[in-house]
């Protein structure tokens, strides 16, 4: 393929909301009290206090380690489209998409329920040429090995990465399925 020869990283940026706060806050109180009771003695109390620190304390470094994962999201180059696993799997568990296998650049949108009202979550897929035919439903028809979720974290926007396929691969058409139209990510 022609095109640009530097490949094209997409990471995640480090972010702070409201919910993350209040999840570090909660996994720290009940670590926090998870060891508490270990010290405090009693075969129940450290039962339920290694528990607590098991539970909450993994779910708080799993959460802290992946924002500090030196792993992209995806790569582009002139090879093709790579998709990390991400950390902690090894990086030889990483999918990749030559450029002659991927005949579109879908951009589609998944509807899912979320405490009483719905959620649009937003996917970039690269559609390969065994998947092209068929035809474009909701939920979506691909499978997840080839498709990312746009977020606001990522460090470049979906056009930017629209460009950079295209300067790689200049005949790959671009379909923007998602909705609602008026509210982009």
């Amino acid at each position: 393929m022609t095109g640009a020869t530097a490949p094209f990283v997409l990471t995640n940026r480090f972010r702070v909301t409201w919910e993350g706060a209040w999840l570090a806050v909660a996994c720290t109180v009940f670590t926090g009290t998870g060891a508490a009771l270990v010290l405090r003695g009693g075969l129940l109390d450290v039962v339920m206090g290694l528990l607590a620190v098991l539970v909450f304390g993994g779910a708080g470094i799993g959460s802290i380690a992946r924002l500090f994962s030196p792993r992209p999201v995806l790569v582009l180059d002139g090879k093709g489209a790579r998709f990390p696993a991400p950390w902690p799997r090894s990086s030889r568990e990483d999918i990749f998409l030559p450029w002659d296998d991927v005949v579109l650049l879908r951009a589609c949108t998944q509807v899912v329920p979320h405490r009483g009202g719905t959620v649009n979550m937003h996917y970039l897929d690269f559609v390969p040429a065994d998947e092209a035919d068929r035809p474009f439903r909701t939920p979506p028809p691909w499978g997840t090995d080839h498709a990312v979720r746009v977020r606001p974290t990522w460090d470049h926007s979906l056009d930017e990465i629209v460009a950079a396929a295209r300067a790689r691969r200049p005949d790959l058409p671009f379909d923007d399925r998602r909705e609602p139209r008026g509210n982009r990510v």
